[in-house]
């Protein structure tokens, strides 16, 4: 199964916060995890502004994230902004959001979050 995981999930799952059906999920093998390029910069700037704290540090944390075997960092391409082209009115006005979701639709991908704005939305299957 194809996930990508929002920001928030990323930092649960370094913080081993995770609901059990979730951290199988991550744990299978079967699972081809993948996270937004837009998520190591919303991961930058929510350390810069002190509204989290990562285990090791940030560069650690995000030296290991980029190299980790399981997770793939989706970078921004051309496919993914006509994707976000067609979304983003359909949306809020968060462009991070907008961007993962572009980004799992993209992927053929269900996304992995909490985030209420998002599910509500209809526009990518959710786990």
């Amino acid at each position: 199964m194809k996930i990508v995981l929002d920001t928030h999930i990323v930092v649960h799952a370094a913080n081993d916060d995770l609901e059990p059906g979730r951290k199988r999920l991550l744990d299978s093998p079967a699972s081809d995890l993948s996270v937004s390029a837009v998520s190591l910069w919303e991961l930058t700037k929510l350390v810069e502004m002190g509204h989290i704290a990562l285990p090791n540090g940030f560069d650690v944390f995000v030296r290991d994230l980029c190299t980790h075997p399981r997770y793939t960092v989706a970078q921004y391409d051309a496919v993914t902004m006509i994707e976000l082209h067609r979304i983003a009115k359909k949306m809020h006005k968060d462009l991070a959001d907008q961007i993962i979701v572009a980004t799992a639709r993209t992927l053929d991908a269900a996304l992995m979050t909490n985030d209420r704005r998002i599910r509500l939305s209809g526009l990518v299957g959710i786990v």
